[in-house]
């Protein structure tokens, strides 16, 4: 049961990530968007947690993959959406692109480590349906 947590739990931080990146959340959000002060908080339930890492991110002096613990995070947040991620070319979530290039040159240890992973997140998505149907306070 635990482990099957941690996977919804991911499985909620890339729905929050894709609505950061694409919809724009509070004051984080897409680049060719203005957010407006006024903007109600968000209804998603992962977004706090993955706005703060966000802005970690943004501004951390060591984001270097493996520098600080929540650098390495958002590195693996980014790479497992980039995993799930089947339009690369025209997606609005950072660094995309740069990951599916890095797995084709990946060893095919690391890809069957990745490729369990992703299943079993998909696996929760599938169960679960719509993400913003529910309103867990993970992650």
């Amino acid at each position: 049961m635990e482990e099957k947590k941690v996977y919804l739990q991911l499985h909620e931080a890339m729905e929050a990530l894709l609505h950061i990146c694409k919809d724009g959340c509070r004051t984080i959000g897409p680049r060719d968007k203005v957010l407006k002060g006024s903007q109600v908080a968000c209804g998603f339930p992962a977004c706090k947690g993955l706005e703060t890492l966000v802005r970690h991110f943004s501004i951390c002096k060591s984001r270097v993959p493996g520098g600080c613990v929540h650098c390495k995070r958002m590195w693996q947040l980014l790479e497992l959406h980039s995993r799930m991620c089947h339009e690369p070319d025209c997606c609005k979530v950072p660094l995309c692109r740069h990951f599916k290039e890095k797995i084709q040159q990946q060893s095919k240890k690391d890809e069957t480590k990745w490729k369990l992973l992703v299943s079993k997140v998909i696996a929760v998505k599938n169960a679960l349906g719509p993400f913003p149907a529910r309103s867990s306070g993970l992650l």
